[in-house]
């Protein structure tokens, strides 16, 4: 009997806690070094992002009810999460097998390292900007808070769960890897970032509310815009496709592994 099989489910989930906290900051000092601005990068890089694409689109013309710029600085933050986390947790498993070796490190630990890393910089990058927008007037305080809450958890939870199935699809094929960023692309016109669903034909907007992360993008612009935007938003059925998702994801990690264990 291992020592692992001893510990309690709480000192087992507390012990894969600290290894996926110290992979974390494993990989902030392997991707951003102690010099320099160090681990400021994490929230600088995507805030660049933001910052770069306002400007590039800010001056096209605003709506009477919000800007462009208003419009980009709420919705843009929202596709880092999938789109980023996807990048970097494509052959994570293969690259750091070595570390597989101790005992406490788990595959799935390696991709949730990843993930934390990734995601707490997105959003702690886009809460900073979010706040520096509101005092320079750009941005506004939300109309419900609670459901922009609400809606920006179920945009992580999508990205949670995308990023989780192309890292096992990307362990599991080569050309998966070598096209997911021609998918990431693809998905930007359907992501609900770029352009209101309340600006598109009826038809269109039918068919973009199949794909769940429209339904996120819609429901947190909802609890933002309140009034000041039409939304459209299925909620319980974008819930239901993630939770799928989710457990697709988890099942599909399941082989990755073995595959990657067995090779």
């Amino acid at each position: 009997m291992t020592v692992e099989t001893q510990l309690t489910l709480w000192q087992q989930a507390q012990l894969q806690g600290r290894v996926i906290w110290a992979l974390t900051m494993r990989e902030v000092i392997t991707r951003f070094g102690r010099e320099g601005l160090g681990a400021i990068w994490m929230m600088a890089e995507p805030a660049m992002f933001i910052v770069g694409v306002m400007v590039i689109f800010s001056h096209i013309e605003s709506n009477q009810t919000f800007s462009v710029a208003e419009y980009l600085a709420m919705s843009y933050p929202t596709l880092l999460f999938w789109r980023n986390g996807t990048g970097r947790v494509t052959k994570a498993i293969e690259v750091n097998r070595s570390l597989l070796h101790h005992q406490p490190i788990r595959p799935l630990d390696v991709i949730y390292s990843r993930i934390l890393l990734e995601f707490s910089g997105a959003a702690g990058a886009a809460m900073i900007l979010y706040l520096i927008f509101v005092q320079l007037g750009i941005c506004h305080w939300p109309a419900d808070v609670l459901t922009m809450t609400l809606g920006y958890f179920l945009i992580i939870w999508f990205s949670f769960a995308f990023v989780l199935i192309m890292a096992a699809l990307a362990e599991l094929s080569e050309t998966v890897e070598r096209v997911s960023h021609v998918i990431l692309y693809l998905m930007l016109p359907f992501s609900g970032v770029f352009l209101p669903l309340y600006a598109l034909p009826a038809k269109f907007r039918e068919l973009l509310l199949y794909f769940p992360l429209v339904d996120a993008v819609e429901y947190f612009h909802s609890g933002y815009y309140g009034a000041r935007m039409p939304t459209y938003f299925h909620l319980d059925y974008a819930m239901f496709v993630i939770l799928a998702m989710t457990l697709f994801g988890f099942a599909l990690t399941t082989i990755a592994i073995r595959r990657v264990q067995l090779n």
